[in-house]
């Protein structure tokens, strides 16, 4: 599923040479016969045959330059970068400058790409005019990312890197994890050092202790690989990586299960929206798991590797779009992080200022489809090796993996300095959903909406066995939580005032459709004197449609009411124009008239005495079932 890359992309491309055969710097034919032979095998990863008939090009024409060229660029694919600067010591007379100046810049991304800045910069600095095939976008990469390595390795952050504790980190290689707002952390287990099945696992951290590893599902582990997951902050929903799978549309696609109590429901393919026949892999969901970044090898990208988002409409998955120039490089941009508030996503790439190999970056979502700047996290959270797979608990740790020398990886966090935690806060509240009735757990559908910004800040469901749920929500004033059941009265309460003084879990009661019950809508907000709806009425009736539409058997009668300002007469003519409104925009919205019926109580019901606020109101009651 390509998590361990061991050569960078941008240092293949700065060792392909490119040179034509008829501009070849020599005319020994049998020279000639054996660079092209050599390059062939070059271009198939055969760097030890190729290395030999290159020394005997040179025993034919030692000023060869192609021939030196491609010799240099060998040994540093072979790990001989101190070979490579002794032939380039030995031949820097004999070459055109061009190709010194190439021979310099491949030997420079080398001594970067091991973290060897200074002396990366020493040899950056010799290269004088023009650099045989590099275009200048490229060459301007990685000259100035030598420079800025060297200036911020000399200002590193004050990090302290941890290796989770037993019993994790129990398995030869482990990575990848995607963490809930509860601690339960999902991660991917491959055995045999890399040369086995991949299957994910989980742990729960209660405290600073974790729990026994176990395999998340039978549902879900197969005999294939399944890996790379991300699990939404809520631990409802869980997309994961599965590969050559009976169903797949490519080598490598995603899949969908949700939690049903304590096991997961069947996977199922992501389809045609999200997945092509090429590879996709590495997601992110958003914290209600209604938005879904992903990395994908598809053509027509920016280039190479590119990060895209999926977003799940009236219950269907919308065609993925490309995130665009503003964060995909022409090189390798993956691992997208989208944190619980929906605005700060984390992704890593090759193409931007950086320590060497992936580097981590943050921006922040400034409108529909805009970013700001990618910022760097900085050294050493960036160094010279690959950062990918890194997960962001609510309380600001940062999970990732690091592989060892030996071909194993562990799971380490460190905790993210202030400057890179996100503004925009959320919080984590628990509760449990029951019957009114009967005091028995209820599944259902639980959401923030913020009426006054037309917005839905977060999305849940409680969990099937036991009726509970974690809520995860951006820090936000005045929104409400409504929670909703077909054959149960819409539930509406002030988030504020469920989860008083500092309270992190709530009980609420949803209570049976009756004859009787009543629906008051305080956000049902009309301007002096008018019967015309506002915006933030009409997003509060929008919630009621749903509720009507999943309660198709209920007879209805919306009730207008007003405060005591004006004359009794009038107020009763206003209370019935606006239940009229209110009437006419549910028959809009497809509801049948004959649901319906509306009348104005003008001021003689109020549920607060005085001129109140809350005496303007409409109240949807239950008049009978069918």
């Amino acid at each position: 599923m390509r998590f361990f890359i061991t050569i960078s992309l941008l240092f293949c491309v700065l060792l392909a040479s490119g040179q034509e055969v008829d501009k070849l710097h020599t005319r020994n034919k049998k020279a000639i016969e054996l660079y092209k032979e050599a390059q062939s095998l070059d271009h198939v990863g055969n760097y030890y045959k190729s290395y030999n008939l290159l020394l005997e090009a040179l025993k034919r024409d030692d000023s060869f330059d192609e021939a030196i060229l491609l010799t240099h660029q060998i040994l540093i694919k072979r790990g001989e970068l101190e070979k490579a600067l002794q032939l380039y010591d030995e031949y820097v007379e004999e070459v055109d400058q061009q190709f010194k100046n190439r021979m310099l810049a491949d030997a420079a991304y080398a001594l970067f790409s091991e973290g060897k800045y200074e002396q990366a910069k020493n040899l950056k600095d010799q290269i004088e005019g023009r650099v045989l095939g590099l275009d200048a976008a490229l060459f301007e990469i990685v000259t100035s990312s030598i420079d800025y390595a060297l200036e911020g390795s000399a200002n590193p952050r004050n990090i302290d890197f941890e290796k989770l504790p037993a019993p994790l980190n129990n398995r030869s290689q482990q990575y990848f994890p995607s963490i809930t707002a509860s601690g339960l952390l999902v991660y991917t287990v491959r055995y045999n050092q890399g040369r086995g099945d991949e299957n994910l696992f989980f742990s729960q951290k209660d405290g600073e202790a974790w729990s026994q590893p176990l395999e998340i599902s039978e549902k879900i582990n197969t005999d294939r690989n399944e890996g790379t997951a991300s699990i939404s902050a809520d631990g409802n929903t869980l997309v994961y990586t599965g590969c050559n799978a009976p169903d797949g549309l490519g080598s490598c696609d995603l899949y969908i299960s949700y939690r049903e109590g304590s096991d997961w429901s069947k996977p199922r393919n992501l389809g045609e929206a999200v997945n092509t026949i090429h590879w996709e892999s590495q997601p992110s969901l958003s914290q209600d798991g209604r938005e879904l970044y992903f990395v994908s090898a598809r053509p027509n990208g920016e280039g190479g590797q590119d990060i895209y988002k999926s977003t799940k409409q009236n219950g269907k998955w919308m065609e993925a779009v490309n995130l665009g120039p503003s964060i995909n490089t022409r090189f390798d941009d993956c691992s997208p992080y989208i944190h619980p508030n929906g605005v700060n996503l984390f992704f890593a790439s090759r193409g931007r200022l950086g320590f060497g190999g992936y580097d981590l970056y943050e921006t922040e979502q400034l409108g529909q489809g805009e970013w700001s700047e990618p910022k760097n996290l900085g050294y050493p959270i960036n160094n010279h090796r690959n950062q990918v797979g890194y997960t962001i608990s609510i309380d600001g740790w940062a999970y990732y993996s690091d592989n060892h020398f030996d071909g194993s990886s562990s799971l380490y966090r460190f905790k993210l300095p202030d400057d890179l935690i996100p503004k925009q806060l959320v919080d984590y509240k628990q509760g449990l959903v029951l019957s009114a009735a009967d005091s028995t757990p209820l599944f259902s559908e639980i959401y923030v909406a913020d009426i006054a910004k037309d917005s839905i800040r977060s999305r849940t469901y409680s969990d099937f066995e036991s009726g509970r749920f974690n809520l995860v929500l951006p820090q936000v004033e005045g929104a409400n939580l409504y929670v909703k059941k077909k054959g149960y009265l819409l539930y509406k309460e002030e988030v504020d005032a469920l989860w008083r003084n500092g309270n992190e879990t709530t009980t609420i009661y949803l209570q049976p459709v009756k004859k009787g019950e009543k629906v008051i809508l305080n956000d049902i907000l009309f301007e002096l004197n008018s019967a015309e709806l506002s915006k933030k009425a009409t997003k509060e009736l929008d919630i009621v449609v749903d509720f009507i539409k999943d309660n198709p058997e209920l007879l209805i009668e919306i009730g207008g009411h007003t405060d005591t300002t004006g004359e009794e007469d009038y107020n009763l003519n206003l209370s019935t124009e606006r239940a009229k409104s209110v009437l006419n925009y549910f028959v809009n919205k497809g509801l049948p008239k004959e649901t319906f019926v509306y009348k104005g109580y003008g001021e003689t019901m109020p549920i607060e005495e005085g001129i109140s606020p809350k005496n303007r109101r409409i109240e949807v009651s239950i008049l009978d079932i069918k």
